[in-house]
């Protein structure tokens, strides 16, 4: 079997026995959506996203053989990222340094046309970046990685019953600080 019509799970398990091109594979598949994860738990710090991602796919390799598919391959990936983010975040103030980044216009800026989306776009970000790292964790999940609310539930390892509630609670909290903002 080709190695990109391979399931995650199959490519998992091969790496397990040894095949370190299934790993390449589920790097191909996961890198690209697990750096934008990770970039938006950490404030856009692209360097301190790629440690994270980095460490993540360390703990994968040193994880592969015991995974027992008690959730999908990259409903794992997406926990393991997150849990690192975490370990991350919580090990050093990240939040003076990336307010000071921010301020200081370090962040990547897209070109837009339209400097009212461009503004608009900065107020989210900023407004999400505000919230609680678990919060923001929610908010990614589901609108930027585009899980659904069964597979971020799985991320999480919560009830989708708590998913909908805390995300209820962090989207309430993301509009009442845009709202907040946007009042004189």
């Amino acid at each position: 079997m080709n190695s990109t019509d391979a399931s995650d799970e199959q490519l998992l398990e091969a790496f397990a026995r040894g095949d370190d091109n299934a790993l390449g594979e589920l790097a191909l598949r996961y890198e690209p959506p697990l750096l934008g994860l990770a970039c938006g738990l950490l404030g856009r710090d692209r360097s301190l996203a790629c440690d994270a991602v980095q460490e993540a796919w360390v703990r994968v390799i040193r994880g592969a053989a015991k995974f027992r598919g008690e959730s999908t391959v990259k409903t794992w990936l997406y926990r393991i990222t997150i849990n690192c983010c975490k370990d991350l975040f919580s090990g050093r103030t990240r939040r003076a340094q990336i307010e000071a980044n921010e301020t200081n216009g370090s962040q990547p800026s897209a070109v837009t046309p339209d400097p009212d989306a461009d503004q608009r776009r900065r107020r989210i970000h900023a407004a999400v970046q505000a919230l609680p790292l678990d919060a923001r964790a929610l908010i990614l999940l589901c609108y930027h990685n585009g899980l659904s609310h069964a597979a971020a539930a799985e991320v999480l390892r919560i009830p989708i019953g708590t998913l909908k509630s805390r995300l209820h609670a962090a989207l309430t909290e993301l509009r009442n600080r845009l709202e907040s903002e946007a009042t004189p």
